[in-house]
């Protein structure tokens, strides 16, 4: 049969780019317990080997001291960020269970002196931009059925009050983060404190809700921006944010593996624990992973079983050295598990303890974000590491355009098209 001309490029073209990442599939192992999938070559031996040496009846492995993984979730088990998604989902939804007291109360006017987002954000001050979102707060609190009005949300989305909501919210959770003296470590607390007034359980339904929404949702970017006409105290304002979610085949079957093979699966993520078993649980999305086994972030509760918002008494912030602590309490001391994990899995900064900091781990697996900082270092390591039989960490590309990996390290970035193996300049994005 006669190949059609015009398949020629598209087939070349493939071609070219399986050459360029070093792609080819050869010295496979003889028995493998991973499927081959998108994992580069020397990936996909590596964890392969890790899994036949620690695993059940591997020489390595000790029945008294059964060995476990350790996995960071957001743009590590699935592409993009499951707890961003929930919060649009609820934002764009007003899904809300807030008086209007409770949401003013918060946004902080001053944290220890700051009282401005920085330069990159127009130096707005706290006090106009949360002022006017307690405003827009008030007039969808009074005005949309699914609180104490009459519109429903359809025409609640034709209002400037709504449409200045959603871009000023997404803007100042930007704002904090990148802001110096608040930062992370404030804004993924604070965004899961609007959480406040549900229960966990109905906070995991809405998680599963959002997850379903953003798998069917097309990958991209898609910027708000604070109508003109409306006048406010801080001003017109505008935001992006990224668009879809994606299961990773790789990170399911990874999971799978290991725990037929005797090394159990831990999640330890910044996001809310029951967003994160929402997307990770049993039945679910396929990863199967039991709600005991997700080590995040959390809430108290009132004596309704309500969510208020303030951080889980006496319990770490799961990001950064945070992890590192988290592992140490929840596994090691209180499941008795008293070793470092065999392997841990992860994507940004936020990780870096917890690659860096246990001295008995074997392998780390990092998803090619292209970032520098601690976490570049990191990833140049894997590289120069590329040819060692077992190196110490990985590197694993994929294509961010449509949240697949891509059988080589090199990864393509949102909206660009070329694959590129490391950053160009140090510093490129923490996130």
């Amino acid at each position: 049969m006669k190949m059609k001309p015009r398949l020629l490029p598209v087939l070349m073209t493939a071609l070219l780019f399986i050459l360029s990442c070093n792609c080819q599939q050869k010295g496979s192992l003889t028995s493998n317990p991973l499927d081959r999938l998108n994992w580069s070559e020397k990936n996909y031996n590596a964890l392969n080997q890790l899994i036949v040496d620690y695993g059940t009846g591997g020489k390595y492995y000790d029945k008294n001291k059964a060995p476990y993984a350790v996995f960071d979730w957001d743009q590590t088990c699935a592409h993009f960020d499951v707890e961003e998604a929930l919060m649009r989902f609820q934002m764009f939804n007003l899904r809300y269970k807030m008086t209007k007291d409770q949401f003013r109360g918060l946004l902080k006017d001053d944290f220890n002196g700051v009282i401005t987002l920085n330069a990159g954000y127009k130096n707005i001050r706290l006090a106009d931009i949360n002022q006017d979102l307690a405003d827009d707060y008030s007039f969808i609190y009074d005005n949309y059925s699914g609180m104490a009005g009459k519109k429903n949300i359809e025409e609640m989305r034709q209002t400037p009050q709504y449409k200045d909501f959603i871009a000023r919210l997404l803007f100042l959770l930007d704002g904090y983060s990148a802001t110096t003296g608040i930062g992370d470590e404030y804004a993924l607390v604070w965004v899961i404190c609007l959480f406040t007034g549900y229960t966990p359980s109905e906070m995991k339904d809405m998680a599963g809700e959002a997850v379903s929404c953003e798998l069917a949702n097309r990958i991209g970017m898609e910027t708000l921006q604070s109508p003109p006409g409306l006048k406010t105290r801080s001003g017109i304002v505008s935001c992006s944010h990224r668009t879809g979610l994606r299961v990773i085949p790789e990170i399911q079957d990874l999971f799978s593996a290991l725990k037929r093979n005797g090394i159990d699966v831990f999640i330890v993520s910044a996001s809310y624990k029951p967003v994160v078993e929402a997307f990770s649980g049993v039945g679910a999305y396929g990863y199967n992973l039991q709600a005991d086994h997700v080590i995040a972030m959390d809430l108290e509760t009132g004596s309704d079983g309500k969510i208020i918002p303030e951080y889980k008494k006496g319990w770490v912030q799961t990001y950064k050295h945070g992890k590192v602590e988290a592992i140490n309490r929840r596994i090691k001391s209180e499941l008795g598990m008293n070793r470092d994990p065999l392997m841990t899995a992860g994507d940004s900064e936020g990780d870096y303890a917890m690659f860096t900091e246990f001295p008995d781990t074997k392998l780390s697996l990092i998803w090619n974000r292209l970032k520098g900082g601690d976490l570049g270092r990191l990833c140049k390591q894997a590289v120069d590491e590329m040819n060692e039989p077992m190196p110490r960490y990985i590197l694993q590309g994929r294509n961010e355009n449509t949240g697949l990996a891509i059988p080589c390290s090199e990864s393509i970035l949102l909206g660009t098209r070329e694959p590129q193996l490391l950053a160009k300049q140090e510093g490129i994005g923490i996130f």
